[in-house]
C-alpha cells in the first residue's frame, strides 16, 4: 500500500483533525526513519567495498541506533580491521559518529539550546511533545554538559589557533600590494 493511500484510510478512520494529524506524524516519523535506516546500510555497503579494495578485513555486522529530531534510526553497519589489526567502523567514522552515542548532534544541541531558557525537565516534556525524542532530565543535564565540554575545547583550540597567527614572522616589506576583487569582495 502507498503512502497515499494509507493517509487517506487515517483521514477517514480517524474521529478529529487533531488525530488525524497526529497520526500522519506518526506514520512520517516511522517512514522517515525507515528510509534513512536503509540509506545508511546502503552507504555502509559502499564503504565496506572500498575499504575490502584498500585491504581491510570484514568482521561482522553490527546493529546501532541513534535518535533524530525526526525519530529512532536503526541501522547494521560494518565492524572491520585495518591493515595494522585496528578495528573500526567506517561507517560511523564517515558520519562522524561517536561510540556509544545515542543522540545525533543536532539533538543534542537542541537539547543544551533549550536547556538555557527552561529546566532540565521542560525540556524534556518540550521535546517528547514537539520531536519523537524522548529523554530523561538526567540525559538532558548529561547532554548539556556534553555540548558545554566540546565547545569549550572548541574554544580553546580557536584561542590556540590565534595565538599561533599572532606569532607569524614577518613577512618581506613591498612597495605595492595589488589584490583581485569584485563587487563583493
Amino acid at each position: 500500500m502507498d503512502i497515499i493511500s494509507i493517509i487517506a484510510r487515517l483521514l477517514k478512520d480517524t474521529k478529529s483533525l487533531i488525530e488525524f494529524e497526529e497520526q500522519v506524524k506518526i506514520l512520517i516519523q516511522n517512514a522517515f526513519t525507515q528510509w534513512v535506516g536503509e540509506i545508511f546500510e546502503t552507504l555502509d555497503k559502499t564503504i565496506k567495498q572500498k575499504k575490502l579494495e584498500d585491504g581491510w578485513e570484514y568482521c561482522r555486522s553490527d546493529n546501532r541506533s541513534i535518535q533524530f529530531l525526526f525519530g529512532n534510526v536503526t541501522f547494521k553497519r560494518s565492524l572491520m580491521h585495518d591493515q595494522k589489526g585496528n578495528s573500526h567502523y567506517p561507517l560511523d567514522e564517515w558520519l562522524g559518529l561517536l561510540p556509544r552515542q545515542r543522540y545525533s548532534p543536532l539533538v543534542e544541541l537542541k537539547v543544551a539550546e533549550l536547556a538555557s531558557e527552561n529546566t532540565y525537565r521542560e525540556v524534556a516534556d518540550i521535546l517528547k511533545e514537539w520531536t519523537a525524542v524522548s529523554l530523561s532530565h538526567t540525559t538532558v543535564g548529561n547532554m548539556v554538559k556534553h555540548v558545554g565540554k566540546t565547545q569549550a575545547e572548541a574554544d580553546k583550540a580557536l584561542v590556540e589557533e590565534l595565538e599561533i597567527a599572532d606569532s607569524l614572522p614577518e613577512g618581506k616589506k613591498v612597495d605595492y600590494l595589488f589584490s583581485e576583487a569584485d563587487g563583493i569582495f
